[in-house]
């Protein structure tokens, strides 16, 4: 039975190696399009109108979270007091989440001269185990080894918060315009794809208007997390399953995905999605800040790639939006300029 598969019709590649992950190549279009922000005076009008046609229903649409739906920063800072909270609850009253960001740090330094890549999950409870061996003296070897229960529960204190500040501070708008999306788009499948342990479907607010959460973390995934375009075929699959594999739209012996990714990071979401066949829209609610979040354990050599990556993507933004609200035209403007 036929499933839908991802046309390759954009020009961008991106290539997995080792641990990272790099653009190899780039031809740029005969003519720019600079992409729209719908929040500028006359923006709608920029885009001239849909072509006249019967076929631009949206197939499946899919958001990044963090920085997307919600800000990551209150939601982190939120998380990593009721880290807090849960190591002081045991009796760890002198724990701090400095010391557990500058564990984390050194084991990703660890990890990396030793060519080894693991979950954040499993990032953060190494981080919170050795927060406890610093505070009590022991170690892996030592005979007060830290029960692995009492890790696990730490950890879902902090996760369970993340969720919870996450749906406490929605962007503006984000209900709203899921609201209108579902009434526009009755047939269309929403999911999440994200590299963390974000999920709407843990969120109250949001979770009646998503179908699914691809992470990074999940067992069919990782490590192919963005902008590895495993972690969006994943998403493909489970769009395909939802459909009972049946191809969605078929055409002169081609099968076509009106699939559009929304997100805030141009390698991971823009780049990386549309180099799989999706039409994208960049979320730039800010203006662009190359401040790095205390709690990034990313490298040099990492954010370098990461700029490139982000550079290359650019040309590939189908439109851009500073507030959530704008995108329900934004997706209509897309849908109409699909070809037949």
């Amino acid at each position: 039975m036929l499933t839908v598969r991802i046309i390759p019709t954009l020009l961008i590649a991106w290539s997995r190696s080792a641990s990272s992950f790099t653009a190899t190549s780039l031809l740029r279009p005969t003519t720019s399009r600079s992409p729209v922000c719908y929040g500028k005076v006359t923006a709608l009008n920029a885009i001239p109108p849909p072509h006249n046609n019967n076929n631009n229903e949206l197939h499946l649409l899919t958001f990044d979270l963090d920085d997307t739906i919600f800000p990551i920063g209150p939601a982190v800072a939120d998380a990593n007091a009721a880290q807090l909270q849960a190591l002081i609850k045991y009796g760890y009253n002198n724990a701090s989440n400095e010391e557990i960001i500058a564990a984390s740090k050194q084991i990703r330094t660890e990890l990396r001269e030793a060519g080894n890549v693991i979950t954040y999950t499993d990032l953060r409870k190494q981080s919170i185990r050795r927060e406890i061996e610093r505070l009590t003296g022991s170690s892996s070897s030592s005979e007060r080894i830290v029960h692995g229960s009492v890790i696990e529960a730490i950890f879902d204190a902090w996760l369970s918060e993340r969720h919870a500040s996450a749906d406490r501070n929605l962007f503006p708008h984000a209900i709203s315009a899921l609201e209108r999306i579902r009434e526009q788009h009755p047939g269309a499948v929403i999911g999440a794809i994200t590299n963390g342990r974000g999920n709407p479907l843990e969120m109250p607010s949001i979770a009646p208007y998503f179908d699914f959460c691809i992470s990074g973390e999940d067992e069919d995934v990782f490590p192919r997390r963005k902008p590895d375009r495993g972690i969006y075929e994943a998403a493909v699959k489970k769009y395909n399953i939802l459909q009972g594999n049946n191809p969605i739209y078929q055409e002169n012996d081609k099968i076509s995905l009106r699939w559009l990714h929304v997100g805030d990071d141009l390698a991971n979401d823009v780049g990386a999605s549309a180099a799989c066949g999706a039409k994208t829209v960049w979320f730039a609610m800010e203006e662009e800040n190359d401040e790095l979040p205390s709690w990034s354990t990313a490298t040099k050599e990492e954010l370098q790639r990461r700029a490139a990556l982000d550079e290359m993507a650019r040309d590939h933004v189908s439109a851009k939006i500073c507030s959530l609200g704008e995108l329900p035209d934004a997706i209509v403007k897309i849908l109409g300029h699909y070809e037949n």
